[in-house]
């Protein structure tokens, strides 16, 4: 594949990018819009940089930057860049998708339409859950499945984990033929560095 298609994956990785615990709802602390925004902090300078690979391949190292803030939006530095808020329901990229969505429960699900072709559907799948990344290790994490159907039996899907006052810490991307599962991408968290709000 070529580098266009790896960067388009990682894309939709970023974009809408494990052992469930015994607790099935992420308590919220102060309402739950507030427990939902400690999964993704916004604020310009936070960045975010993640070992990557494809198709079982290294591939060099991507940075995410929050580098300003537009309308209620923050807006990162890749080139096809992020748009992100939180509002009521949850963490927005840009006016089509949400990326999270509360309340952070097990079978939570929602859809995005991205074009008359595409549409993305949703579920959180984990919650409460144990990450381990370069990074470090992350606990009382969430992951939300994203699945874009292709046809009947193949379909591209997507588990973003988020960590609790970290942000996205692992995406995989995996193409699904019937029973086959076919690893694409993996993204894991190598470093990250926050701002004070």
């Amino acid at each position: 594949m070529n580098a266009l298609a790896r960067h388009s994956l990682f894309a939709l990785a970023l974009s809408g990018l494990l052992v469930t615990a015994g607790c099935a709802h992420v308590t919220p602390a102060g309402g739950a819009k507030a427990a939902a925004q400690e999964y993704y902090p916004l604020n310009v300078g936070n960045r975010w940089t993640y070992a990557t690979t494809f198709q079982g391949q290294p591939q060099a190292d991507l940075t995410v930057t929050i580098v300003r803030e537009e309308k209620s939006f923050f807006i990162d530095d890749r080139p096809a860049p992020s748009r992100l808020r939180w509002d009521g329901d949850g963490l927005r990229d840009g006016d089509v998708r949400y990326l999270l969505k509360t309340p952070l429960s097990v079978g939570t699900q929602w859809l995005s339409v991205a074009d008359i072709k595409t549409v993305e559907r949703y579920e959180i799948v984990t919650v409460g859950h144990e990450v381990r990344v370069p990074a470090g290790v992350f606990r009382d994490c969430v992951t939300v499945r994203m699945e874009v159907r292709l046809s009947d039996t193949r379909a591209m899907e997507n588990h973003m984990t988020f960590a609790r006052g970290v942000g996205i810490v692992q995406i995989r991307t995996d193409f699904r033929d019937g029973a086959r599962i076919l690893p694409q991408s993996l993204l894991q968290l190598k470093s990250y560095q926050l701002k004070a709000r």
